[in-house]
């Protein structure tokens, strides 16, 4: 097939977007709430909706650029859109809950290249002005699970199962982290690291020896997640580590203690998808499940989470009430939650569960008093 063009890369990626942003944990063909799929026609609507606001001036598409695009997209990532049917009403999800065109596997071929660009860019490492380089190099080894050749040379340990990987495909343009290249390669080869951290909960000194399960970015900068032993204690527990947190690392004389190698696996994307954004420290809140909230937003500010959906829980359903919209959602209400509730102002009220909006309540009134008149009549 050609090479698509720029308007079709973006159609790609629009519908990657409404593939994934509903998509929940499990096989999707059996018991998925009908308000989380989007029907053909809701598809080509939210489609030519996000291609407006991409590039004013587009045209709309039609059904069958749609029904071309989706099955272009098979070809040329590899990943796989199946169709089902309802009452005669037609809608598409991934055939696996992580599917994306962005997780897709390079061909070999394609790995041969990017693995010989990364080789012979290898060369500028250490040079003045390009500092950024180190970083940039073991993103792009992570991402493309590409381990640089003098680490193939050594001898890798490798323990029963493979750690879930997850990286956020945004990349901040800021100053180069310290321990980024540590953290890849310890993910990319599951070994075992002796880590010196202040702790984001305590801003003591700790130190773990600990296997880094995941990577993630976040708007507060790189995240490790983390499977810690904890000697004294005797036993494991896991750990959103802050990069920055970082004092010391150690990946030579280091063994997995027997606790980590019997440690239960834990789903960190289920984990993620249920929060709003992650709570650096120890994992404390692994059991709370999701709350069913309804959330009433001023209009202007409910259009833009029509168009972005705040969280991937989002209910396509509304109702309109007063001057604004009431939506649906599912998450865990942690303190990023709750902070980014309350910087709404006037403008974003949590209606249900009335427990959640009486502990929004007593925030809004303590803030209150923190500015009650100190002097003057």
């Amino acid at each position: 097939m050609p090479t698509p063009n720029r308007l079709a890369l973006l159609r790609y990626h629009i519908l990657d977007a409404c593939f994934t942003w509903h998509q929940a944990e499990g096989d999707l063909s059996d018991g998925e709430p009908e308000s989380k799929r989007l029907y053909k026609t809701d598809l080509l609507q939210r489609v030519n909706l996000l291609l407006k606001e991409a590039s004013p001036g587009i045209k709309p598409i039609a059904m069958r650029t749609l029904e071309k695009d989706i099955a272009d997209m098979q070809v040329l990532y590899g990943v796989q859109i199946i169709k089902h049917s309802d009452r005669k009403r037609a809608y598409y999800v991934y055939a696996e809950p992580e599917m994306s065109i962005g997780s897709s596997t390079l061909s070999a071929e394609e790995q041969a290249r990017i693995q010989g660009i990364l080789n012979d860019l290898s060369r500028f490492r250490g040079m003045a002005g390009f500092e950024w380089w180190t970083e940039m190099e073991a993103l792009l080894r992570h991402r493309f699970d590409l381990i640089a050749p003098h680490k193939r040379l050594g001898s890798t340990r490798r323990f029963s199962g493979q750690s879930p990987r997850m990286f956020a495909s945004r990349v901040q343009e800021q100053q180069a982290l310290r321990w980024l290249e540590e953290v890849v390669e310890a993910l990319q080869l599951n070994k075992p690291v002796r880590v010196s951290f202040t702790s984001p909960q305590t801003d003591r000194s700790e130190r773990y020896s600990m296997l880094v399960e995941g990577l993630v970015e976040l708007h507060s900068g790189w995240m490790a997640l983390a499977l810690v032993w904890d000697d004294e204690a005797q036993e494991d527990f896991r750990l959103v580590l802050p990069l920055d947190c970082i004092n010391s690392w150690d990946d030579v004389l280091v063994d997995v203690p027997q606790g980590l190698r019997d440690a239960m696996p834990f789903a960190w994307t289920r984990y993620m998808d249920q929060r709003f954004e992650l709570v650096p420290g120890v994992v404390m809140d692994a059991s709370e499940e999701p709350v069913p909230m309804r959330l009433w937003f001023e209009n202007q500010t409910a259009h833009r989470y029509l168009s972005q959906p705040f969280h991937n829980s989002q209910d396509l359903r509304i109702e309109r009430s007063g001057n604004g919209i009431v939506m649906q959602a599912s998450l865990v209400p942690n303190a990023p939650f709750i902070e980014w509730m309350l910087h709404h102002g006037a403008s974003a009220q949590i209606l249900e569960p009335a427990s959640l909006r009486e502990k929004i309540s007593n925030e809004v009134q303590q803030m209150a008093k923190s500015y009650a008149k100190m002097f003057g009549p």
